[in-house]
């Protein structure tokens, strides 16, 4: 007998070691199943994805990002998860019944008599009359976490929305600014050179050429910076759009939204102030279901079985069933304590974020007007500079100006215009920042 328990626990220990691989770290057995598991949801398949048209507005980019984007993904497969969550509760208000059956021997008289044969199924059903509201209390939960879940999800639109403008506005600016500081080195090599020729003939000072080379090697500086600038902004936009072309223009604000973000903005509608309303509710039915733990539960019960001894008859039961926890060390009270001390901590974060959320549209409403303001004043001063030029590209002939001086205007003009095309994406960028702290890219 010994000899057979210890085959039969030698059985049921050699598949598990066989599985566990037997002094194999714990990483190296689930190194494999990760890897695998990784390579299945590294590449979605896109295939149902519409591409942008070339050209297309950016509406139609963001489209894409949030149709692309694993946490947007992820987030309404979290909703569906809550819509079941509601069949679950409500599913406890409905009927239950259950069955049971039994097969083995029996004896009416364990002290004589053989042992007898037989089966016996039992079949209960019954429904809940009243529960302090624990049950209604959850479905009230269920509902508001679909809602919940529902709200997070535009908030992450909006915010993975605004991330990908960004991205686009920021990688088309870098594509632009390397552009026009390489236009500007053309565009001077021939001053450059002339003023080498007028230093080493004595016709100008030398620090005055010097003064020219440390600009030059500034404008040099800022040609690294600016592939550095669009190397990154690439690898930044590619997480939003894939192997997308990024644009040359920048992305423009649509016109529908203008409307949206004048005016006084009212926090309330925004999304953070939702969610966190919500969650505030949700604490509340917390503190109702808890509640609910210390009242009665009444449920109408039928019921019937049939005994194991065939020849004895069917019985049935129909009544009122009554229960009621009279102790249970204490763990109702705790709960609802938890629950209230939730309640008050949601209503405090409700509170702080309906002013954050106040805070954050002011600052990025102000913001928006001083770009506007600073953009105004550098787009009155541009022509004045280009004037400037102009003169003083006609009075290098008549010797009333140098051509350093021409060379220092046009740095004026190449910086004035690179700050406005700074200016212009920032204005763009923090737009976008508005309207998604509105909730407005989620519709």
């Amino acid at each position: 007998m010994k000899n057979l328990l210890g085959l039969a626990t030698l059985c049921l220990i050699f598949p598990l070691v066989g599985c566990l691989q037997f002094n194999a770290p714990v990483e190296e057995y689930y190194g494999e199943q990760v890897s695998v598991i990784v390579s299945e949801i590294k590449a979605p398949s896109l295939e149902q994805v519409e591409l942008p048209e070339p050209g297309a507005d950016i509406f139609e980019y963001l489209t894409y990002a949030v149709a692309i984007s694993p946490e947007i993904s992820a987030l309404r497969q979290a909703e569906l998860g809550a819509t079941s969550g509601v069949s679950l509760a409500v599913s406890k208000t409905r009927p239950q019944l259950s069955a049971s059956s039994s097969v083995g021997g029996y004896k009416e008289d364990i002290s004589v008599g053989d042992t007898q044969t037989g089966a016996s199924i039992n079949v209960t059903a019954s429904q809940l009359l009243f529960d302090g509201g624990l049950v209604n209390g959850g479905i009230s939960i269920a509902k508001l976490q679909v809602e919940l879940a529902r709200v997070v999800t535009e908030g992450a639109i909006n915010r993975v929305s605004a991330e990908a403008a960004s991205a686009s506005i920021a990688a088309s600016l870098a594509v632009r600014e390397l552009a026009a500081i390489n236009e500007f080195k053309e565009k001077i090599k021939p001053h450059a050179a002339q003023l080498e020729r007028m230093a080493g003939s004595g016709l100008i000072d030398r620090s005055v050429l010097d003064e020219i080379t440390s600009q030059l090697l500034e404008i040099d500086i800022s040609e690294k910076e600016a592939k550095s600038n669009l190397k990154m902004a690439g690898i930044d936009y590619s997480k939003f759009f894939g192997e997308l072309p990024v644009p040359n223009n920048a992305p423009l604000f649509p016109a529908s939204l203008f409307s949206s973000l004048q005016g006084d903005l009212v926090a309330d509608n925004t999304s953070a102030v939702r969610e966190s309303a919500l969650r505030a509710l949700l604490a509340e039915q917390q503190v109702a279901v808890a509640r609910s733990a210390f009242m009665p539960k009444i449920n109408a019960q039928v019921g019937s079985s049939s005994p194991m001894d065939s020849d004895e008859s069917i019985s049935a039961q129909a009544g009122i069933l009554i229960s009621y926890q009279l102790s249970d060390g204490g763990a109702r009270a705790a709960n609802l304590s938890v629950a209230e001390n939730d309640l008050e901590q949601a209503r405090r974060a409700l509170e702080f974020t309906v002013e954050n959320a106040g805070g954050v549209l002011s600052m990025l409403q102000e913001r928006v007007f001083n770009i506007k303001e600073i953009l105004e004043l550098a787009e009155k001063k541009l022509p004045l500079l280009v004037d400037q030029l102009r003169v003083a590209e006609s009075q290098i002939q008549t010797g009333q100006a140098d051509i350093s001086k021409v060379f220092e205007i046009k740095m004026q003009v190449n910086e004035l215009q690179s700050r406005i095309r700074r200016g212009q994406a920032d204005l763009v960028r923090t737009k976008f920042e508005l309207a998604a702290a509105l909730g407005l890219l989620s519709n």
